[in-house]
């Protein structure tokens, strides 16, 4: 098996399109922009996040974003996005995390998860991050397996979400 993990370009095809399709918008808490678009708009959406990645078209307040895809044996099997910073809104408000994943509905159960988020804990240390703060949903049993996996520590509860911190490990 070769898995390899490939920062999202504006011309990714019709694979990766497909497999965005199986993490439907919101599931176990990730929100999947590209989930439910037309061709157009997905390629538009590629262009996007393309930009956004280099802080270009950033909504006022936004923090750039670098968007990652997870292919096994050249097959797109999930992908995950990684914020270049965190801010007190985010964490303290919103309660979401410095990186984010989803795994197609087809692939679940492999060992993919675990795949990607090492893969995005290595590009967290490439952007100078010590440690992650992540907000899983609790009902999300396999993403916390990967995280705790991972060296990650439950360190708050909320009403449906825990606060989990990564630490990232040196090469």
């Amino acid at each position: 098996m070769t898995a390899t993990l490939k920062p999202l370009s504006p011309d990714m095809g019709e694979d990766v399109y497909r497999m965005l399709q199986e993490i439907a918008d919101g599931e176990n808490g990730f929100s999947n922009p590209a989930y439910g678009l037309d061709w157009a708009a997905f390629q538009a959406w590629l262009r996007q996040e393309a930009d956004y990645a280099q802080g270009r078209g950033l909504p006022e307040g936004w923090i750039p974003v670098s968007t990652y895809f997870l292919f096994v044996d050249g097959v797109p099997v999930g992908y995950g996005r990684v914020r270049h910073a965190s801010s007190p809104y985010l964490e303290d408000v919103l309660r979401v995390g410095n990186l984010g994943y989803g795994v197609a509905a087809s692939q679940r159960g492999k060992g993919y998860g675990m795949l990607l988020f090492a893969g995005l804990l290595e590009k967290c240390r490439d952007l100078g991050y010590q440690r992650i703060k992540l907000f899983p949903l609790k009902s999300n049993e396999a993403t916390l397996r990967v995280m705790l996996g991972c060296g990650g520590v439950i360190a708050g509860e909320y009403a449906d979400k825990c606060l989990v911190i990564v630490p990232i490990p040196d090469r």
